[in-house]
């Protein structure tokens, strides 16, 4: 009689295994959706990623998936700081539960990460120092503790629970545990990219300002004078840029004309173009006003001699030695960043027309003449701030009625097409073949045409435009 009850017994046991088996096949293949699921929502946050919002999205959805595959009651999931305090909660901190508030609580976190594993806690009410702090509604009794670890430090603290005692066994306790690898993973991932963006917004402000900064060395409005126009340009392609030009008045009259390159693009070159803009302003300036007699003495042993004028009138040769001596700070300061810029300076009377100029290694400027000839002004000494104390040759020309000077920096010829097809100096020179009325007109033929070839490209480098023209006189009929 004995071998059919055990026989019996044997099958009841083989069946219970089964089903074990069974449950514990379906916690696999759950997980295994639940792991998709995680890296399906990390993927398409990662397309199209909400600022600020990617870790709480993250820990919410975890919750969620943990709480529906081992089907707790309740729970809470919290993301720690790097110094252990609760950053983020899920539910949120003023929706907590005065139970769901207690695994929040510092004296809980230290226990969970004291024990460093999921811990099933079969009737947390038979605990005496758990009884009176979740005997109240809604009333739990079973509960898991689940730490997510990465790299050995404790990112988060999870905990599920159940009103049924014994709710949690070791099966559920085996998955959360291999859960909690993927959690923190999704957890961390998400971390570093809110981290991330909320430098990158920081930064993107940051370079807003000096973008501001940066426009503001720009002259504005431009200069001014009767008879003559001054129309500029200026599209970085970046958010700050290493081009600049500038105009600026000599207390006689006379006007200072600058279009500059810095080497480079970016940050570095935006900070030089700062300092090159301020260099020559303070240098040209310094000649613009009375000079006292010691000073005379030592400019006139200078290798520029120094023209007797009267006080307070510009002296061109000494306002345009401003390029020497930029060159000679930035060369000899400066030395080992290898900064420098190609500077077009030249210095325009308005009332002769005659440009007094220093080309230090610049694209060549056009006049365009009024006759439709053309003319380049050519390099007069290499580009400023790479070899200490060179000399630069100081040249002259006329500007006629109705010559326009069109100076730029080479992001025009070098502008790109989708294509990566360089805009060309043939092009911009067949643009100046079609008379212009005004200098505006002329600029802007230039920019729409560049405008149309680089279409949806991104910008290839700075471009800048500054276009001088001595009015034609009006007619008397």
């Amino acid at each position: 009689m004995d071998a059919p009850i055990q026989s019996t017994d044997n099958l009841l046991e083989q069946m219970a295994a089964l089903q074990q088996e069974v449950a514990e096949l379906k916690i696999a293949r759950l997980a295994l959706e639940a792991q998709n699921r995680m890296l399906e929502n990390m993927l398409n946050m990662a397309e199209s990623p909400k600022p600020g919002e990617i870790l709480e999205t993250v820990l919410q959805q975890a919750f969620e998936i943990s709480c529906k595959l081992t089907g707790a009651e309740s729970g809470c999931l919290v993301f720690l700081s790097s110094n252990g305090a609760v950053q983020k909660s899920i539910p949120k901190e003023e929706d907590l539960t005065p139970v769901q508030s207690i695994l929040s609580s510092p004296s809980y976190i230290n226990w969970v990460d004291t024990h460093r594993q999921a811990v099933p806690l079969a009737d947390v009410l038979e605990i005496e120092n758990l009884r009176s702090l979740f005997n109240q509604p809604p009333f739990m009794r079973s509960m898991l503790s689940v730490p997510i670890l990465r790299k050995g430090k404790l990112l988060a603290v999870l905990t599920l629970m159940h009103s049924q005692p014994g709710y949690f066994g070791n099966v559920i306790a085996g998955f959360m545990r291999s859960m909690s690898r993927q959690i923190a993973l999704a957890t961390e991932y998400a971390r570093c990219y809110d981290e991330l963006d909320s430098y990158s917004n920081q930064l993107k402000q940051e370079l807003e300002r000096a973008r501001e900064i940066q426009r503001d060395f720009l002259p504005n409005p431009m200069v001014s004078v009767p008879g003559w126009e001054f129309v500029a340009c200026f599209y970085p392609a970046r958010q700050v840029a290493g081009d600049f030009y500038d105009t600026f008045r000599f207390p006689d009259g006379s006007v200072g004309l600058v279009v500059g390159d810095v080497c480079d693009k970016g940050v570095g070159a935006a900070l030089f173009m700062g300092l090159f803009r301020s260099l020559l302003r303070i240098f040209s300036g310094y000649y613009s006003f009375e000079i006292p007699s010691q000073t005379q003495e030592k400019l006139a042993q200078s290798e520029v001699e120094v023209e007797e004028v009267p006080p307070n009138t510009v002296k061109v040769i000494d306002a345009l030695k401003a390029i020497v001596l930029t060159n000679n700070y930035i060369a000899q300061n400066h030395e080992r960043l290898c900064m420098f810029a190609t500077i077009f300076f030249g210095v325009l009377n308005p009332i002769s027309g005659v440009l007094t100029y220093i080309n230090g290694g610049h694209v060549p400027p056009i006049i365009v003449r009024a006759t439709g000839a053309v003319e380049r002004l050519q390099p007069t000494g290499p580009a400023v701030g790479t070899i200490y104390n060179i000399d630069y040759e100081i040249k002259r020309v006329e500007l006629e009625p109705g010559d326009i000077l069109l100076s730029f920096s080479d992001g025009v010829p070098d502008a790109r097409s989708p294509e990566d097809v360089p805009f060309t100096e043939q092009r911009l020179l067949s643009l100046l073949e079609a008379p212009a009325s005004s200098a505006v007109s002329l600029v802007e033929r230039i920019k729409s045409e560049i405008k149309s070839h680089i279409a949806e490209a991104d910008p290839f480098d700075d471009i800048t435009m500054l276009a001088v023209r001595q009015n034609l006189p009006l007619s008397t009929n």
